[in-house]
């Protein structure tokens, strides 16, 4: 004679799996087969370079005019105003106005016209070290040429290119 079983019996009467069994099941199924996606969204990217195009004029204006406590020494009588991007600074020279004077040896990527986030992002940086250079340099000294309004800027005897660190050739490659 065939068993019959007690359906009232707890061995057998169902569990109706609840949303949130049913959301860790798919879950667990999916996370298998996908890639975790980045934490960094565009919102978020967009938020960190705001961030930072917020920070660089409010470091610029904590550290001072000058540059911090860094006393200005020159060849040509030349003292650092501001730095205006990562690779130009205002310079007021004797006998002549106040001009934008582009650093030997630094490169930098526009941070407003780039082409891409990653361009503006080293743009930034830059421009962020060569602050950062320039506020904790106890020295600075500027060898000018006043005609192609270049300057060589050493910070504390070592030439700013060598502190700054250089992008890529082509960072939205």
């Amino acid at each position: 004679m065939p068993r019959v079983s007690n359906l009232s019996s707890p061995a057998c009467v169902r569990r109706i799996p609840s949303p949130g069994d049913l959301r860790n099941l798919r879950r667990s199924i999916a996370r298998e087969g996908r890639r975790r996606r980045s934490r960094w969204t565009t919102p978020r990217m967009i938020v960190a370079a705001l961030v930072m195009l917020i920070l660089a004029p409010v470091a610029g204006a904590l550290a001072g005019v000058s540059g911090g406590s860094a006393s200005v020494i020159s060849t040509s009588g030349c003292r650092l105003l501001s730095v205006v991007d990562g690779n130009t600074v205002e310079l007021s020279c004797p006998g002549d106005e106040v001009r934008h004077h582009h650093v030997m040896g630094l490169t930098s990527p526009p941070v407003l016209g780039a082409r891409c986030l990653a361009e503006a992002w080293w743009g930034l940086r830059a421009h962020v070290s060569l602050r950062a250079q320039v506020w904790q340099a106890e020295t600075l000294a500027f060898v000018e040429e006043p005609r192609a309004h270049l300057v060589l800027m050493l910070a504390d005897g070592i030439p700013i290119h060598r502190l700054v660190p250089t992008p890529p050739p082509d960072p939205c490659a």
